[in-house]
């Protein structure tokens, strides 16, 4: 049996975080769910990365993870395959760890998750060139715009790393359909992070109708990706939700 390496990490478990999870996760049917956030997990990556362990008001619900050529998590079974009514996604940052799971029930319309932290640093100091070119790479100028008006004076690097964070959380949300996707067709379907653009708070797109994100989001049936997000311990804390067609 692998040493677990998060029983010493401490849960986050605050009001914005426990209202983000009822946000993501209302309405989609699904049996149980949670999004958890702890602190000390600078070296979790340095561990044999065989599980995750989360509390949850019934206990702690300990699922074996395995990745996959993206490095992107999945919840496994026994004897490594995929679980297919249990969807989880991680993100760290610093010192922390965030993770969302879900567990779906038939008819659920949820195909897909993904979560992100991202800390402000990336993007402070107004007259840091690097700042700017960080900025300037990754977002937008309708996301610029966007985290000018959710930043509400004084908030601005944050609010950028919140639009950053959540076009992250919305890659990260089609990897489950894309493993889905690779399962049945040979064709390789190609987009990236930058190809997500949040056209307004709530609701993540590809880049147009043409754009390689949208694209292949239809292609794997995906309609939208639902954007929620918070702020936790000085960081942008953001949930995306596929949704199929």
């Amino acid at each position: 049996m692998p040493t677990r390496p998060h029983a010493r990490l401490r849960h986050v478990d605050t009001p914005d975080v426990r209202g983000l999870d009822t946000r993501t996760f209302e309405g989609l049917g699904c049996a149980r769910h949670g999004v958890v956030v702890m602190q000390g997990a600078a070296s979790w990556q340095a561990h044999e990365r065989g599980f995750i362990e989360l509390p949850t008001p019934e206990g702690n619900l300990v699922i074996p993870i395995r990745y996959d050529d993206r490095e992107a998590p999945f919840a496994a079974t026994t004897d490594g395959c995929e679980r297919n009514d249990l969807l989880v996604s991680l993100s760290d940052e610093d010192d922390y760890l965030a993770c969302a799971w879900a567990q779906t029930q038939p008819g659920s319309p949820l195909v897909g998750l993904g979560v992100d932290l991202s800390s402000s640093e990336h993007f402070e100091g107004l007259g840091n060139p690097r700042r700017r070119e960080l900025a300037l790479a990754v977002l937008t100028e309708g996301e610029r715009r966007l985290a000018s008006s959710l930043a509400q004076g004084g908030g601005q690097t944050l609010a950028e790393s919140a639009v950053f964070a959540a076009k992250e959380a919305a890659f990260k949300a089609t990897s489950q359909p894309l493993r889905r996707w690779y399962d049945t067709h040979d064709e390789e379907l190609l987009f990236e992070v930058r190809h997500f653009v949040m056209h307004e708070p709530g609701i993540e797109r590809g880049d147009g109708r043409n754009g390689a994100a949208q694209a292949a989001m239809e292609r794997m049936g995906i309609s939208r990706i639902a954007i929620h997000h918070v702020e936790v311990c000085g960081m942008a804390l953001v949930t995306g939700v596929a949704l199929r067609a």
